[in-house]
């Protein structure tokens, strides 16, 4: 299994997004208190769902939870992966141009619609070089049984190894978004921004990946419901390595959260303790978010078991956490 280039969307080594793996330094910087979220006994479990599903479908599944399935948020991120990791081939196998001279070609989809790329092999040496660029547009694609609408590009940042025929390899590169949707039979999502994302791998059981997100925001329209998130300054990571027989998969973020399901407001999240899931789990044993909101009001998620989880919430912000209830992980993911 190609983990990192099939299973999840995500990328590398912790170090590249500046924070990451397991404790962060301190606490984000909060929003500005004109769009601080306060977290109150009403909301406080719909804010500590809505951090970590801000994660999950960066990581996808992977990261805190296995077996469920893909999201339709998801699919965006996972696209943006997978041209990332066709850059290097596509920029090593056009043919030669002068120096600054873009291609444009006519890719089909699998299962449909097409397309449009433009290469550009910075200095006309094919090969992934950082600088080098692809950018694509979606002309009713099909993708994981999707239809993608829209633009991405893909800027080369590093490329070594063997990311097309085996392990190791490393690969870097900025994904930026413009307008790009996905539509399933229930539901269309739409993404824009930008993120940088990395991937380090050297088998199936020993990875490093990370996305570092300056702004990044997605709509989503289920039933004629448009719900959004927007993510800023906000760092993802996760590692997975090699346990007994299996692998331990270690997940950390961090960075500020709007959400539609908070009125649009702010709240900033951390984790002071990584989480924590062996491939033998379906939920993480161990890990806690903490997610700060306006007057210092706070909830403190912390897995207590493979199957719960335990949300506190301080909501006058005087350290003490006066309200508490615990969940089955599934109801929260």
């Amino acid at each position: 299994m190609r983990f990192a280039l099939t299973v999840i969307a995500a990328s590398t080594i912790l170090v590249a997004c500046g924070g990451g793996g397991g404790g962060s330094a301190g606490t984000p910087p909060a929003p500005s208190t004109a769009t601080q979220a306060t977290i109150t006994p009403a909301n406080y479990v719909a804010v500590a769902q809505e951090a970590l599903s801000s994660n999950s479908f960066l990581l996808e599944a992977t990261s805190l939870v296995v077996g469920a399935q893909v999201s339709d948020s998801s699919t965006l991120i996972r696209f943006g992966q997978s041209q990332l990791s066709k850059t290097p081939g596509r920029i090593a196998n056009a043919s030669v141009q002068a120096v600054g001279a873009t291609q444009t070609f006519t890719e089909q989809c699998a299962g449909g619609g097409t397309l449009t790329v433009v290469e550009n092999d910075l200095n006309g040496n094919q090969q992934a070089d950082a600088g080098d660029s692809v950018a694509l547009t979606a002309n009713n694609c099909s993708f994981d049984g999707q239809v993608l609408n829209g633009q991405l590009s893909v800027t080369l940042i590093s490329a070594a190894g063997n990311f097309e025929s085996g392990y190791p390899y490393t690969l870097s590169g900025t994904l930026s978004f413009n307008n790009l949707t996905a539509q399933s039979s229930t539901t269309r999502v739409a993404a824009n921004g930008s993120m940088t994302m990395n991937i380090d791998a050297r088998s199936d059981v020993d990875q490093s990946l990370a996305l570092a997100i300056d702004s990044f925001a997605i709509s989503r329209t289920y039933a004629g419901v448009t719900s959004s998130q927007t993510l800023t300054k906000y760092d993802t990571s996760l590692k997975v390595s090699p346990a007994g027989s299996g692998a331990n998969w270690t997940s950390s973020f961090r960075g500020t959260l709007a959400s539609s399901v908070i009125d649009s407001k702010a709240v900033s999240i951390d984790t002071p303790v990584a989480f924590v899931r062996s491939s033998s789990q379906t939920y993480p044993a161990s890990g806690q978010a903490t997610i700060l909101g306006a007057a210092g009001s706070k909830v403190r998620v912390t897995a207590t078991s493979a199957t719960d989880v335990t949300i506190d919430l301080d909501a006058d912000g005087n350290g003490t956490y006066e309200t508490t209830v615990t969940k089955r992980w599934n109801e929260i993911l």
